[in-house]
């Protein structure tokens, strides 16, 4: 039997996606603040606001790509999640995410593990220490911009990070309504996450509703 009890959806940057996409009912939906970094998906503090406001039935998970605690914090005031999300977390060291989740609680504190290789495994097991649960996503073999790239990993590894540790584990990279039934047959994760397959190919800042519909219903049938 396959079932995932957890299903993210990123991406969102209007209103009107985030009412739409609360009303199909993820687990969480995920909110880019900008923090002066490049992101694609980013949005302003007032936009970032309007978003919660509009997503009331789900949770919500807050992306940091930064590595400074003091920036980290500043973008968890501004948007209040249930999910703090670093997805650089790989670049910190352990104290400061200690640190940084005794001071967020009691938000939950997600953390990416980039995954190129093997060596992926001994990123996950010192996440772990720290973080509630762990994204598995792609670190893109030529540019090595970790998630948000439309491309898959080698899912053999990230089955290995399941049955290697305890901690929870959410699978990204590329998955979509396509993919995600055999992503999960071949990680059995905790969860899914889809951001980049759905959204509108015509403009990947706004989300293809018919698209997170079906992902949503395919990672959750078994």
């Amino acid at each position: 039997m396959i079932l995932v009890v957890f299903v993210q959806i990123y991406g969102i940057t209007t209103t009107e996606d985030a009412a739409a996409v609360d009303r199909l009912g993820p687990d969480s939906v995920g909110v880019v603040l900008d923090e002066g970094l490049p992101a694609w998906d980013s949005v302003d503090a007032d936009t970032a606001r309007d978003i919660v406001k509009a997503l009331p039935h789900v949770r919500v998970t807050a992306l940091s790509l930064s590595t400074d605690p003091d920036r980290i914090l500043s973008t968890v005031k501004t948007i209040g999640p249930d999910i703090v999300h670093l997805a650089r977390a790989d670049a910190i060291d352990d104290a400061t995410l200690q640190r940084i989740r005794a001071k967020i609680e009691p938000a939950q504190l997600l953390l990416t593990v980039p995954v190129d290789g093997p060596d992926a495994l001994d990123v996950a097991r010192r996440l772990s220490e720290v973080a509630d649960s762990l994204l598995l996503d792609t670190k893109h073999p030529d540019t090595g911009v970790v998630g948000a790239s439309g491309h898959t990993h080698d899912w053999s590894i990230s089955a290995d990070i399941v049955n290697s540790l305890d901690t929870t584990v959410v699978l990204a990279g590329g998955l979509g309504p396509e993919n995600v039934r055999d992503a999960i047959a071949a990680v059995r994760p905790f969860g899914v996450d889809s951001e980049t397959r759905t959204s509108l190919e015509s403009d990947r800042r706004r989300k293809d509703i018919a698209k997170v519909e079906a992902f949503i219903s395919l990672a959750r049938s078994h």
